[in-house]
């Protein structure tokens, strides 16, 4: 712990005597920090948002958080269209949890594989159905044997004056539409949706001629897939039990591109070990993250045995108590900060310093711009997805009249009394976590493109076209300010 020490002291000269500690470190949340803007050659759209840990890339610095309310395979498919990365909750039993990997690896992104069609002697009465019940614009007409005659575009029909006509008479038939079979790459489908007139969707078929799914051209605006040795980018998230190691193999074999030892205090013995032993398996085929830590002995020990990543953050998270009730915690920004600090000077030593993941009060773009910008490398999220349509708990529940869906903390007295099968939860019963509720969003393509928007913007205000300079803007004397009750009550922001 001397070395430890040492670094803190030299972090925090002012707060320490030979005696010990004089006064507490003061911590910053991310809610109370804001980001200078300053002169900035960035365009509000041209930031890159990539990153990597160990060997994998994301194009989007976001992974769901392992959450049973949150990420399912829907989830992790969602986001490895937009470059980002789902991280399958852990489940009771591991063919579930597999197959969910299972289902991700072979997802084609963007292709609708099961959409709402219709035959030919449908009305536009029920094309009109199709469209005000589903959203579906723009719907295959199929006769028998999954064979497509033709496509209805709904904006080419005045429904008040046609109603009872038949959808034959008005569809577009499959002699005038561009078609793709289904080995065809993804590369290619985005060229030809992006790039020919008049190509607005693509239908796919298979060797036989059925009708396979189609593409949709307005889907590919937000499309910037992560891949990992030629397969979907998903992760799987595990214990620090002996079956655990096993799943953790069966996942490396099938193309999981990150494993994640999960736990909600990180710097102890078990997950130590567990990491260890991830690390020598997968010998680099993937990325092993640990966690959650809350200080830079915990990122020193799992970045000893090699992990890539470190997740941090014990009590910031949303529907996170542990900080009320048993007293433990520390504010997020104050702790990405100081990870930060210790990374640069094993950076400089040429040390294997591991990516910083804040996972925890990262509920929209707003909270990830700072928590990169104080050091961050990749987010990982719950509540900001939840609201999504892939959510496990909107699939389960769906939204409430209101129009919001459940979420709940793996601490929470659902989450535990749901994984007391497993044998580190045995005897634990006190909750240290709560439930809440956010707004339904709807699917993720429709309004994640929007977000990845503002968090370009916020690249932008910095001065960054990418992460390195973000982090570079970061460690300027000017780059944050901590806003005052006043000026969160300004901004609309509450400190908790």
């Amino acid at each position: 712990m001397g070395f430890v020490e040492d670094i803190y002291a030299e972090m925090y000269p002012e707060l320490l005597r030979s005696g010990g500690l004089i006064k507490p470190v003061k911590g910053y949340t991310l809610r109370e920090i804001r980001i200078r803007p300053v002169f900035s050659e960035v365009h509000p759209l041209g930031a890159d948002l990539s990153s990597t840990i160990g060997p994998v890339k994301l194009n989007f610095s976001l992974l769901s958080a392992a959450m049973d309310a949150v990420s399912g395979p829907d989830m992790a498919k969602a986001l490895f269209e937009v470059g980002g990365c789902g991280i399958l909750c852990w489940h009771p039993q591991a063919k579930v949890q597999l197959g969910w990997l299972e289902k991700v690896l072979s997802h084609k992104p963007c292709l609708v594989s099961k959409p709402e069609f219709l035959r030919q002697n449908h009305t536009l009465a029920d094309v009109k159905d199709i469209l005000d019940g589903c959203g579906f614009s723009t719907i295959p007409v199929l006769a028998k044997d999954r064979l497509l005659v033709g496509v209805i575009f709904t904006r080419d029909i005045s429904f008040d004056r046609h109603l009872p006509e038949r959808v034959k008479k008005w569809m577009k038939p499959r002699s005038q539409l561009k078609v793709e079979r289904a080995e065809t790459p993804f590369e290619t489908i985005r060229d030809r949706l992006l790039d020919e007139p008049e190509c607005s969707v693509l239908p796919i078929f298979d060797e036989n001629d059925r009708f396979q799914g189609i593409y949709f051209m307005k889907d590919f605006f937000v499309a910037k897939p992560a891949w990992h040795n030629g397969k979907p980018l998903v992760g799987i998230a595990i214990g620090v039990e002996k079956s655990d190691l096993k799943r953790a193999n069966q996942a490396l074999e099938m193309g999981a591109g990150i494993i994640v030892i999960d736990s909600s205090h990180g710097n102890c013995p078990a997950v130590i070990k567990q990491a260890k032993a991830v690390v020598e398996m997968a010998r680099d085929r993937a990325a092993i993250i640990a966690g959650n830590i809350a200080d830079i002995d915990g990122y020193l020990r799992l970045a000893q045995v090699g992990v890539h990543g470190v997740k941090c953050g014990i009590g910031p998270g949303s529907t996170c108590t542990t900080s009320q009730v048993t007293g433990a915690g520390f504010p997020m920004f104050t702790l990405i900060r100081e990870l930060s600090f210790i990374r640069e000077k094993m950076v400089a030593k040429h040390e294997h310093a591991p990516a910083i993941i804040p996972d925890g009060s990262i509920e929209g773009p707003g909270d990830m711009v700072i928590a990169l910008a104080a050091g961050g490398d990749v987010c990982m999220s719950g509540k900001w997805l939840v609201a999504a349509s892939e959510s496990l708990s909107f699939q389960k529940f769906g939204a409430d009249d209101e129009g919001f869906v459940q979420y709940w903390g793996m601490a929470s007295p659902r989450a535990i009394k749901a994984r007391m099968a497993r044998s580190r939860y045995q005897g634990k019963t006190a909750p240290e976590g709560e439930e809440g509720k956010v707004k339904h969003r709807g699917p993720l393509k429709k309004w994640i493109g929007g977000d990845i928007e503002l968090i370009k913007g916020g690249f932008a205000h910095a001065g960054a076209a990418n992460l390195a300079a973000l982090h570079e803007f970061g460690n300027r004397p000017i780059a944050f300010v901590r806003f005052t009750q006043a000026g969160q009550n300004q901004i609309g922001t509450r400190l908790d």
